[in-house]
């Protein structure tokens, strides 16, 4: 797993600067240029290469509950977006917020009835194990945090500080690939250690980096921004990786596939919300200080504080959440109980 984590950080880490230096030489357009080829070999490559290992098993999909979860959490997150807008949407983007609510308390209802038929697009009997559950929500917290500062960090440092995008993308490396190449090491003192000596300070260290980039203006040194970003990936290092191996190692192998396909959907829907949810904070707050009269740059920072801040605030439960999780998966294993271990079939 920490072999995991270092690739699928050190690709994002790796991003801005690759994209900042595109942009620095060419149209926004150039950036879907280059990711296409590389899509499309690693689709090459990896159907020729990566082996199932899995036994295969009849199967079906419900179509029904695959729509009904993208119009839930897609009007969730598109709704939540309009709400930072001017022009009069917000009445709308609170409509489609509750119609996505809506649709996704529909997809669970469907998930639940299909349970009894052994067939749900998700199983939901994933969340009856509490270390999973545990995990779950420190993840998607965890992801809400780093997407929300990934967003927030190039407007400050663009918009606010004049800097080009080659000289952010720059700015924010040293971080990401801190956290990549720390995820072996973190994998193995997860492996002599257990989870919470790591997750416990890594959660602090999240609420700590957040809580200092509410302090950012325009004389802030770069070595802080630079500084509290690092602390921010390091402590994200050192709870994505206990995390994920304890999530996943708390479920039976009957609920791998579900349990690894909720992990991902939430990953990607926090990640939105998280983007939408910062953009929103920020752009209300600088809509309403510009209404009062106060000058746009001035209403632009404090909407990042803001954001910032909501965004601490939120973290502020990953460390509620890594104070009860077990130190190890058979520990998991343990407390969770022996019949939501077993699959139920009609």
């Amino acid at each position: 797993m920490g072999n995991v984590t270092l690739a699928i950080s050190v690709a994002p880490a790796l991003g801005p600067a690759v994209s900042g230096l595109i942009l620095q030489v060419g149209s926004w357009r150039m950036l879907f240029v280059v990711v296409l080829p590389i899509a499309a070999l690693v689709t090459l490559f990896g159907m020729r290469k990566v082996e199932n290992i899995s036994e295969p098993q009849v199967s079906s999909i419900d179509w029904l509950s695959v729509s009904v979860a993208a119009l839930g959490f897609g009007g969730l997150v598109y709704g939540l977006s309009l709400l930072g807008e001017s022009g009069g949407k917000v009445g709308l983007g609170i409509g489609i917020v509750v119609a996505g609510v809506a649709a996704i308390v529909v997809f669970v209802i469907r998930q639940l009835k299909l349970q009894r038929t052994g067939v749900p697009l998700m199983d939901l009997r994933t969340l009856g194990h509490r270390a999973y559950g545990l995990s779950l929500a420190l993840i998607s917290i965890g992801f809400l945090a780093m997407l929300g500062s990934m967003i927030l960090l190039p407007l400050y440092l663009q918009n606010m500080r004049g800097l080009s995008p080659l000289e952010t993308g720059l700015l924010v490396m040293p971080g990401g690939l801190a956290m990549g190449l720390l995820g072996p090491t973190v994998g193995k003192m997860f492996d002599r250690f257990g989870s919470r000596p790591l997750v416990l300070p890594g959660s602090i260290g999240i609420v700590i980096a957040l809580g200092g980039f509410t302090q950012v203006s325009m004389t802030m040194p770069y070595w802080q921004v630079l500084g509290l970003h690092a602390l921010l990936m390091v402590s994200l290092a050192a709870t994505f990786t206990p995390v994920f191996t304890l999530g996943m190692g708390a479920l039976p192998p009957h609920l791998y596939s579900h349990g690894s396909s909720m992990l991902g959907t939430l990953q990607q829907v926090a990640a939105a919300f998280g983007t939408a949810l910062v953009v929103t904070v920020m752009t209300a707050r600088a809509g309403h200080l510009v209404a009062d009269g106060v000058d746009a740059a001035a209403a632009e920072l404090s909407g990042m504080k803001l954001a910032f801040g909501v965004a601490a605030a939120l973290a502020l439960v990953t460390i509620a959440v890594a104070a009860k999780l077990p130190r190890r998966i058979a520990a998991a294993g343990a407390q969770d109980g022996g019949a939501a271990d077993q699959p139920t079939g009609s």
